[in-house]
């Protein structure tokens, strides 16, 4: 049986409208995502409390920690970057896409989609509510064709970058601290014991653009 949890944010006039308590990362995750995320499967959706981040620390390692070993890694085509819970292994993918000729799509160069590794690992597409509050991403076009800055819609002040590397292959950067961030992946702690979910921290992993050394960004929730 899919589990399955309910979110609740307040809406004008006390209306019900999908919500969330996802934080995630960055502009790309940077995607630290504080905003309203959305209840799953058509699960029933409550008034949530807002949460927001309140600083974050940065620390070199020698290797990158594995969060949850458990849990399906996803290997997508073009994928840029993917997003955990600790809900369940039902994982959030960023992938580049790319015009025929090997150029990012100006219309769309990062799609944000599901694999539902809770079942059959089937890939699905946000809905619409999790499209415009919480896991969506939104790019902006710079001076360069081959350079977007991207934001995820849920925390759209830190902004990463996803640039066109070789035909056929983009990377994706986040400021992280003073360091330039090739983020791999975000882990989201979730606490479910009360009556509403709450984040408890994020956690950003990834790679120093410059050096290649292993990055573990901690964002504190409050």
């Amino acid at each position: 049986m899919r589990r399955k949890h309910a979110l609740r944010r307040a809406g004008r006039g006390g209306a019900r409208r999908a919500a969330g308590l996802t934080a995630g990362v960055a502009a790309l995750a940077g995607l630290l995502w504080t905003a309203p995320a959305v209840a799953q499967e058509g699960t029933e959706i409550r008034h949530a409390p807002q949460q927001k981040a309140v600083g974050s620390q940065v620390e070199i390692v020698d290797e990158l920690p594995v969060i949850r070993p458990e849990f399906p890694v996803p290997d997508e085509p073009n994928m840029l970057f993917y997003l955990q819970r600790s809900t369940n292994p039902n994982t959030i993918v960023y992938a580049a896409q790319f015009r025929e000729d090997g150029r990012l799509d100006p219309r769309e160069p990062v799609v944000a989609y599901w694999r539902r590794f809770n079942t059959t690992g089937e890939r699905k597409p946000l809905k619409m509510m999790e499209d415009a509050f919480a896991f969506g991403v939104r790019a902006q076009a710079t001076g360069d064709p081959d350079v977007f800055d991207l934001y995820v819609v849920s925390y759209p002040e830190r902004k990463a970058t996803v640039r066109l590397v070789e035909p056929g292959r983009a990377e994706l950067v986040l400021q992280s601290g003073r360091h330039a961030m090739r983020p791999l992946y975000a882990y989201v702690d979730v606490d479910e014991s009360g009556l509403v979910p709450s984040v408890r921290k994020v956690v950003v992993l990834g790679r120093d653009a410059e050096t290649g050394k292993a990055l573990v960004e901690r964002i504190q929730i409050e």
